[in-house]
């Protein structure tokens, strides 16, 4: 009997004590108990997991890709630096090729003063595009020396010109160019290339500065702005200014 009495058998009995009622008596497959807590459980959580993340699959798949910023390296830095610079002057070669291939001459009967300037070969005049203007003068005396301060603007903003700018002084004492260095050249022509540097794309300030005591009553200037590869852009004269240091 003992052996029969302890042999595990498939039923759980539960008895439940409710005074003063009699008490309750329940028989439960031991099987279904399994089923209820580790079955149904399990079964549920994966069926909620499958939900879970079927959603948010949907929402990542909707949603835009985020986009990272790039950190460039200081080598990756210089070679982004050099491509640009090839690609400039990649253009500007082609610029060149063409301008060649269809040169015009330039009209230097109407201006006298750019007879100082040397002639670079294939020049064109390009001074009815109107790609770049000067404007916002101002003249300033200083002791042993006169300024002109003025403003390069391009007037196609979506368009930046570079190129080089030659400025002359004529009073009294005669004429003199603006860089300095310019002036060593003034009796043979002038190389536009050694006008200022500049580039613009919208509006570069400009001080063109003469080391001259300047004699006589007034003074004006005419600036001349050339491409790059040696166009004609602009010619401009200021009006007279008047020799404040004159006694």
């Amino acid at each position: 009997m003992k052996e029969s009495i302890q042999r595990p058998g498939s039923e759980v009995a539960i008895v439940i004590y409710d005074a003063p009622l009699p008490p309750k008596y329940f028989r439960l497959n031991k099987k279904f108990l399994r089923t209820l807590f580790f079955a149904v459980p399990i079964a549920l959580t994966m069926v909620f997991g499958a939900l879970f993340f079927w959603g948010l699959g949907s929402r990542l798949y909707e949603s835009p890709r985020p986009t990272f910023s790039t950190v460039m390296t200081e080598t990756e830095t210089k070679i982004a630096a050099l491509e640009t610079e090839l690609k400039g002057v990649k253009d500007s070669n082609e610029r060149l090729t063409e301008k060649l291939a269809t040169q015009s001459p330039a009209n230097t009967n109407e201006d006298p003063f750019l007879m100082a300037i040397k002639k670079p070969y294939g020049m064109q005049n390009l001074l009815n595009k109107n790609l770049v203007n000067a404007d916002h003068f101002a003249f300033v005396q200083e002791a042993g020396r006169v300024s002109l301060k003025f403003d390069i603007i391009s007037t196609t903003a979506e368009n930046r010109v570079t190129g080089h700018v030659l400025v002359f002084m004529i009073s009294a004492a005669g004429t003199m160019a603006y860089p300095a260095e310019a002036n060593n050249s003034l009796s043979e022509g002038i190389k536009y290339t050694l006008g200022e540097p500049f580039a613009v794309a919208r509006l570069r300030p400009t001080t063109a500065v003469f080391q001259h005591q300047l004699t006589g009553d007034s003074v004006k200037f005419v600036v001349y702005i050339f491409s790059r590869e040696g166009d004609l852009l602009m010619i401009k004269e200021t009006q007279r200014f008047q020799n404040g240091n004159k006694k």
